[in-house]
């Protein structure tokens, strides 16, 4: 059952692993649940932080950022892509830690560009680079779906640690602070929901073609995933892996199509 709540909220940051905070909000979804919307800090030698949260909660998340790092030590801003929700404090950001490098794609530089934010430090990654981060790489890693094709996650190569984007992400019936807390058939159901508003070409795609790209996640044998919409795990790979792959191209996603096909054969009949 969803319990409503009416207001974005930030929770308290959580440690994953030795190396890892996540900073947890979420945001209310009206009729349909909770939608977490994080970021990540990663304590390498070069610290790094992953996406920036939404500009809404702009403050509890500079707050919860200084609790845990003086910007001044971040040395980089790995940005997966250019939705409000993780570019939201990214300038307010980037003013406070005048030693970070942001890293992102090219794509998503020219989109920033776009919205007249114009970043001077800069490093372009890209699938097969490797962005060293002193003590370990970021290897780039384009995730199995995402609704932004700038979008690009990485494998943290000293705790294998991937991070997804906006996959794996899942709608659920409130906010919780740890995914061990939800409950299997409402994580099951919420990535159905989710994956059929935030990448609805999934019902259109191959579903072999797609599965290939899950199996392809699961031989990079993570030991955690980290997504940008769920709640914080430190369980297997497998325990997000497998929920995935049954909710892809579910009815939910299927059923959209013919309404809008239908909205346009009237509209061009009018």
């Amino acid at each position: 059952m969803t319990t409503e709540f009416s207001a974005p909220v930030m929770m308290p940051s959580q440690s994953v692993g030795a190396d890892w905070t996540a900073f947890q909000a979420f945001l209310p979804v009206p009729g349909l649940g909770a939608l977490a919307v994080n970021a990540f800090l990663l304590k390498s030698a070069e610290p790094v932080l992953v996406d920036t949260g939404p500009a809404m909660l702009g403050d509890a998340f500079m707050k919860a950022l200084t609790d845990a790092i003086d910007p001044k030590d971040l040395r980089w801003i790995w940005l997966s892509h250019t939705d409000a929700d993780h570019i939201g404090n990214l300038m307010r950001i980037l003013e406070l830690a005048p030693n970070a490098t942001l890293a992102t794609s090219f794509l998503s530089v020219a989109k920033m560009q776009l919205l007249g934010l114009e970043v001077d430090r800069l490093h372009i990654v890209q699938p097969g680079d490797s962005l060293a981060v002193g003590d370990r790489d970021l290897v780039p890693v384009r995730p199995p779906y995402f609704d932004a094709p700038e979008t690009l996650g990485f494998l943290e190569t000293k705790n294998r640690t991937l991070f997804a984007g906006d996959c794996f992400g899942a709608l659920l019936p409130r906010p919780a602070e740890r995914l061990d807390a939800v409950d299997a058939e409402d994580l099951e159901r919420g990535m159905a929901i989710w994956s059929a508003i935030d990448a609805p070409w999934l019902a259109q795609s191959d579903r072999a073609a797609l599965d290939r790209c899950l199996g392809d996640v699961a031989a990079l044998a993570p030991d955690t995933i980290l997504s940008a919409h769920l709640p914080v795990s430190d369980g297997p790979s497998h325990t997000m892996i497998d929920p995935v792959r049954r909710a892809w191209c579910s009815e939910t996603a299927r059923s959209a199509d013919p309404q809008s096909a239908q909205a346009v054969r009237l509209a061009l009949a009018a």
